[in-house]
């Protein structure tokens, strides 16, 4: 599994989402708002106001895959493998 975080520094969530691929030994690439993409871009990714980050995507066979924040990745990635396999193969908010 691969995920693609959106993030800005200083950002409690976004260093917790980091922390928590790398415990995991998820692979993940991390793109700063306002840097490498901008809020109106992220938002168009999402497909709704982007409130709060970050904003993650996991990677699949058919291009990113919208989770959620934080709490949704950990919830993803606490499922059994299988599950967690499937969830992110279960059809969501395409870029």
């Amino acid at each position: 599994m691969q995920v693609i975080i959106y993030g800005k520094d200083n950002c409690t969530d976004c260093n917790k989402t980091k922390m928590l691929c790398q415990i995991q030994s998820v692979t993940f690439e991390y793109r700063t708002v306002g840097q490498d993409i901008s809020a109106d871009e992220l938002q168009a990714k999402v497909g709704q106001p982007v409130r709060s980050l970050p904003q993650i995507f996991v990677q699949r066979h058919d291009g990113p895959a919208y989770v959620g924040g934080y709490e949704a990745l950990r919830t993803l990635l606490q499922a059994p493998a299988g599950q967690a396999r499937e969830a992110a193969a279960q059809p969501a908010v395409v870029c």
